[in-house]
Parts: C-alpha cells; structure tokens; sequence
C-alpha cells in the first residue's frame, strides 16, 4: 500500500525489490520540500530536475512521476505540463502562475482584498493587472487553464506600478512569492477601473471591512494616483450604508418575515388537516 507521501507507482515491494531506484524517488520528493525548490515547475523543468536523481531518465519517467506526484498531493497540475509544487513552504499557490501567463502581471483587485478579510465574498477568480502604454498592449480578458483554473487580466496605465525598486516597497506586499499589490492599492486599482468610460467592472461593494486597510497609506496613495474624488464618493457611500449593515439588516429582515409566513402556512394547513379528520370521525 502506497502512503499518503509516495508516489503512487512506488509500492513497498519496488523498495524490497529494486532499492535504488525506490531511493531516487524518494530523494526527489524531499528534494521538493528544501528550501529554495523551485515553487513551479514546466515539463522540462520537472524533467531536469528528475534527471539531478536519475541521470538518463526519460521525459516518459518525468511524466509518469510527475502524475503520480499529483494523485499524492505532492505537485498540482495547473495547466498541461505546468505544475504548482506543494511541498514547499509556504505551498506554492496558483496567484504565482498569473506572471507566466501573461508577462508584467501584478495580483491585485478581489484577489488581494478577498484574501486580506476586506471583501466578504472573495472571489475564486484570480485578478491581476498589466502595465499598458502606447507601446506596450498585452492580451487582457480572461484565461482558463487547462485544469479549470481562471484569470482575469486587466490592463492599467503604468503610473500605477513601480516606478524604481525602493518604490515597490511601497506599493507591493512584502515577503510574497510573486508580485502582489498592497490592499490599498488594489482598492484604488479598482475604483479607477470601474470608473472608466466604457468600463464594465463594477465597483467595490459596500459591505466590506476597512479594519483591514491601512487609511493612511490609503490616503498617500489616493493622493498620488488622484483618485481622492473617487475613493470619497464609494467611502460615503459605503459608510451611508454601514459598510453593507443596512443591506444585512434587510436580508435578515426578509428572511424572517418568510420564515414567519411559511410557519404560519404550516398551522394553517395543520388547522385544515385536523378538521377534515373531525369530519370524518
């Protein structure tokens, strides 16, 4: 029986029968978890680095392994031939892709606010930016891998990202395994991109939590993209609403009067049911 870290193909009778090659595999799945493994791996990448265990492995070996590394949890295929490594620490996430499918990509909007607690229905699409000018015009829209998985690029002027490498302290989080935008950032990003002509995104919602936000970084950065208008006009309209306590006092405030009715439906047809049976006797 294969255990929850070995390679499905690996059973225990390969390590009685043929050792060594039981040890390169399981060499190559601690190698996975050291510190500096790479986090994402192509075919030919995963190849090579089978071949740092076992010289004169083919791409076939590769391929198998690799496959048999899914189905244990080890490595997460993404797209074909485009796999996330699991192993290391933190495990590699599928926001780390975003810059190989389209080059220059920043996560920021939902995909930033959903994870830092500020949106309260993050969504499973994975947002990112691209700098765009005269020049520069990447394919925006969205992608869906071969796995399932969605991205959805959005173009942005390049003011909006760094300018020199002391300014990406400023504007991206620090310590991230791929470029990702600050929360304030990501929210202002967005204000600007629902409020463009033609645009079809939508605004923030109000219901949201502004605990998560530095307001003063908010503010510095409003100031230097001059978005203060906009950042005013959502801020007061969502503070209008309690940051979306009105809508859920709506909600709860219907839910509860059509739990109030269907209890009342019930007695009704209770009451009609006993007297049809006091007919009957």
């Amino acid at each position: 029986m294969s255990s929850g870290l070995m390679p499905a193909n690996l059973e225990r009778s390969d390590l009685q029968v043929d050792r060594p090659i039981g040890d390169w595999k399981f060499r190559l799945l601690g190698g996975l978890a050291e510190s500096g493994a790479p986090r994402i791996f192509t075919a030919a990448e995963f190849h090579s680095l089978v071949l740092r265990y076992r010289p004169g492995a083919s791409t076939s070996t590769a391929r198998l392994l690799a496959t048999s590394l899914v189905q244990a949890g080890a490595l997460r295929r993404v797209a074909s031939g485009v796999y996330l490594n699991r192993r290391c620490l933190p495990p590699a996430e599928l926001t780390e892709i975003a810059g190989r499918i389209r080059a220059g990509a920043v996560i920021s909007l939902q995909s930033v606010l959903g994870e830092c607690g500020f949106l309260n229905n993050p969504s499973a699409i994975v947002m990112a930016v691209v700098p765009t000018s005269a020049s520069k015009r990447p394919n925006l829209g969205e992608v869906k891998t071969s796995g399932g998985d969605v991205f959805r690029f959005y173009g942005l002027a390049e003011r909006f990202f760094p300018i020199a490498d002391e300014d990406r302290w400023v504007l991206y989080q620090p310590g991230r395994p791929c470029d990702m935008f600050r929360p304030e950032a990501a929210l202002l990003q967005w204000l600007h991109l629902a409020g463009m002509k033609r645009s079809t995104v939508t605004p923030p919602p109000p219901d949201v939590d502004m605990g998560q936000l530095d307001e003063e970084h908010l503010n510095t950065l409003a100031q230097r993209w001059q978005l203060q208008p906009e950042l005013k006009a959502w801020h007061d309209h969502a503070k209008s609403v309690g940051y979306g306590e009105e809508q859920h006092r709506i909600q709860a405030s219907v839910s509860e009067k059509s739990q109030a009715a269907a209890a009342a439906d019930g007695a009704a047809a209770r009451e009609r049911l006993l007297a049809r049976l006091g007919k009957l006797r």
